[in-house]
């Protein structure tokens, strides 16, 4: 019965009932009652107990109960500490010593057992109540149990002795079941108490190390830099991190600041990265499709005002208890808004520096027409005006790339063509190239057949292969490209014996803006669009474009398509060639 220590408060309220605990606190959990009115309550029983016991003396023995001066005492007492009970101030006195009441309540009862002896029986019996108290205190409990047996045994033999009954070993021996009940009572609640002690100290340490974890994963998601929501069963929130706190303000109306989910700000966000202009329907918004138990994977949704969008990466997963049954979900949100700036930036940096490598572009390949129509050129002028301007006319796709990349679609304009031929060209234009890398530029077989295509498209796949293959090769090695077909496919191999690449790095090789490790040390040159935008023309013209390498040992890129022949009278189609999403991160 103490407010500092959890052993001491429990003994008061075990000793009431609960419906009795209810009725007397008000609801109020009787371990949170004031430590007075603990003490107070705790010795209530006692006192209904003498006095009912008073009750009885004055119907079975009217002319007795004031006649003995012990029975008087002991009920004075009784009253005098139930008052005391009531109004000492036990706080200021010292955590124990509130058990100045249970020890004056053993005093009370002896007196009580002497005096009412032989006239009211059973009276002895009072002294369980302030045994039973020390023994749920848990304070002294070696104590309690010598009291428990020594205090109602003396209270038996000093009614004999106070009326006068001669002692012997009959009369001795018959009071002893009294104390030996109240002792074995005594000790089962001596054991209850330790075991109650021991197990709320399991409790409390549980629940501490619950909290623990609790913070400790608390502080790790939010040094993540991830927002967190878990749901339980019943689609309640359970568990929400700051950062999530931070986002869920984001999104929350100016107007509504405590908004349920179906009134936050989230948008879906269209395919160039911005929001939809209406709110999401309720019933697509992620923590609501989480609760009806879908999972899913880094989809991207719109919060807060239009204005000044906040990007999120939201994924959810659903846990299950241990019988299988489906126990709540969680959710989360990634910010990947300077992602998408960084991406919209990005695009407008590659329209803006394309546009403005094209205009003098077109400049220089307009002088150059007026070269190569000059008539007074000799032959190797003439060759060499020749190669500028395939190269400049080379310069001025990549340009057109890195537009159609920004816009997202490239075209292909199907016609019949000698694409032997083409991979020829685009050989010779490479050759000066290679000789000054000191690179052995070999042409193997090549199929002079016409098949439907596009040339320009398929000549800008070759000449990527080929420049990558010289870029990467280092002097003294060669590159050598041959063609093979059939009456279903054709296929071009680039093979070089340069410095190869890991199986890590060919996983990313056709990813847009993807550059190795070694290419960016290295200092080359190239942005890695090259092999995304190849794969892309290869994929046009229905076929594939494949790497196989190791490092140190070459790479060899193999384009397969299959064997179209143009039929008589055959013309030309154009298509639009789509590109994917903007990836973050091709060797070119």
């Amino acid at each position: 019965m103490s407010a500092t220590n959890t052993g001491r408060q429990r003994h008061t309220g075990a000793r009431l009932p609960s419906l009795i605990s209810r009725l007397v606190t008000k609801g109020v959990p009787f371990a949170d009652l004031p430590l007075r009115r603990k003490a107070g309550w705790s010795q209530t029983p006692m006192l209904l107990a003498v006095a009912i016991a008073c009750i009885l003396a004055a119907i079975t023995a009217p002319g007795e109960i004031y006649g003995d001066g012990h029975f008087v005492a002991g009920v004075l007492l009784t009253l005098l500490n139930s008052v005391l009970a009531w109004t000492v101030p036990w706080t200021r006195l010292g955590p124990q010593s509130y058990l100045s009441i249970p020890a004056l309540g053993l005093v009370a009862a002896t007196l009580m057992a002497i005096g009412a002896y032989p006239w009211l029986t059973g009276v002895s019996l009072f002294i369980a109540f302030p045994v039973f108290w020390f023994a749920w205190s848990g304070v002294i409990p070696r104590t309690t149990l010598l009291l428990s047996f020594v205090v109602p045994l003396a209270a038996t033999w000093l009614q004999l002795w106070h009326h006068h009954v001669s002692f012997s070993l009959e009369t001795m021996a018959k009071p002893l079941l009294v104390p030996l009940a109240i002792l074995a009572l005594a000790t089962t609640t001596v054991i209850a108490a330790h075991n109650a002690t021991l197990a709320e100290r399991q409790l409390r340490a549980t629940l501490a190390s619950s909290k623990r974890q609790t913070h400790l994963l608390n502080a790790v998601l939010n040094a993540a830099n991830v927002g967190v929501v878990v749901v339980d069963r019943d689609g309640h929130d359970v568990f929400m991190n700051d950062v999530q706190r931070f986002q869920h303000r984001y999104a929350t109306p100016e107007s509504n600041p405590n908004p349920n989910e179906s009134q936050l700000l989230i948008r879906a966000v269209s395919s160039d990265y911005e929001p939809v202009g209406e709110l999401l329907d309720p019933h697509d918004r992620p923590v609501i499709r989480a609760i009806r138990q879908e999972e899913f994977t880094d989809e991207l949704f719109a919060i807060g005002p239009l204005s000044n969008p906040m990007y999120l990466s939201t994924s959810a997963r659903s846990f299950f208890g241990e019988d299988g049954a489906y126990d709540g979900a969680v959710t989360m949100f990634k910010n990947i808004t300077p992602l998408i700036e960084a991406s919209k930036t990005r695009d407008r940096f590659l329209a803006n520096v394309s546009h403005e490598l094209r205009t003098p572009l077109t400049s220089i390949l307009g002088y150059l027409e007026l070269l190569q129509d000059d008539a007074g050129l000799d032959h190797a002028h003439k060759h060499s005006v020749d190669v500028i301007s395939r190269n400049s006319e080379r310069m001025l796709h990549m340009v057109n790339d890195l537009l159609a990349a920004a816009a997202g679609h490239h075209q292909v304009n199907i016609v019949a063509m000698d694409l032997g031929a083409v991979i020829h060209a685009q050989i010779e234009s490479l050759f000066p190239r290679a000789d000054t890398a000191g690179i052995a530029l070999l042409e193997g077989n090549l199929c002079h057949e016409a098949v439907l295509g596009d040339p320009l498209r398929l000549g800008q796949v070759v000449d990527n292969l080929v420049s990558n293959a010289i870029k990467y090769t280092d002097a003294g090695g060669s590159v050598t490209v041959e063609m093979s077909c059939n009456s279903k496919e054709i296929s071009l191999r680039v093979i070089d014996t340069g410095h190869g690449m890991s199986d890590e790095d060919l996983q990313g090789l056709f990813t847009r803006f993807f550059r190795t490790d070694r290419a960016r040390r290295s200092g080359l040159p190239g942005v890695g669009l090259g092999l995304a935008i190849s794969q892309e023309l290869v994929n046009a013209h229905g076929g594939t474009i494949t790497a196989e390498s190791k490092l140190g040992a070459g790479t060899t890129m193999t384009v397969t398509m299959p064997r179209k022949s143009p039929d008589p009278g055959t013309g030309s189609s154009v298509r639009p060639l789509g590109f994917p999403s903007m990836h973050p991160d091709s060797r070119h």
